[in-house]
């Protein structure tokens, strides 16, 4: 459950939640669905999608990066897409925020291959959109944006 939930049942001690702040739950229910096909979909297909980016990436001037780091990349990409599964499916974007995103930037900036993996993960994401179903797609999409934004400006 993501942290505006857990503030909003926190914040009603003593008390029921009013409909305005029932409205969240209810829009979590709603894509409850369409969260746990995205996580089993990236779960089966996750492999996939990066082999796929990666193919892509060794087509761009980032091509050495792959040559030199393909077992790296590759780990360090499923276990993104791991994470923003997870954080998907919980409907949990500041926990993805506040934990993976800072850690990542800091992780890919201290290697100075931010630009290599900008790149990368646009690739991913546009693999992302053309193999799982639009609604999925723009959701992880999303999530991979903000990867991207952070590895580029920070966060």
């Amino acid at each position: 459950m993501n942290n505006a939930l857990l503030t909003a049942i926190r914040e009603a001690d003593g008390r029921y939640l009013s409909d305005l702040e029932l409205r969240p739950f209810d829009h979590m229910m709603e894509a409850f669905q369409t969260r746990v096909g995205l996580y089993s979909y990236v779960r089966d297909h996750g492999k996939e999608l990066v082999l796929n980016a990666l193919r892509r990436l060794m087509q761009t001037p980032h091509r050495q990066v792959v040559q030199e780091h393909a077992q790296q990349c590759q780990r360090d990409m499923l276990f993104t897409l791991e994470y923003v599964s997870k954080g998907i499916l919980l409907n949990d974007e500041d926990g993805f925020m506040e934990e993976y995103l800072v850690w990542m930037q800091n992780i890919i900036r201290s290697f100075n291959r931010q630009s290599a993996c900008i790149v990368a993960y646009r690739l991913l994401k546009e693999e992302v959109r053309s193999t799982m179903p639009a609604d999925q797609g723009n959701l992880m999409g999303l999530y991979l944006d903000k990867l991207t934004e952070a590895l580029d400006n920070g966060i």
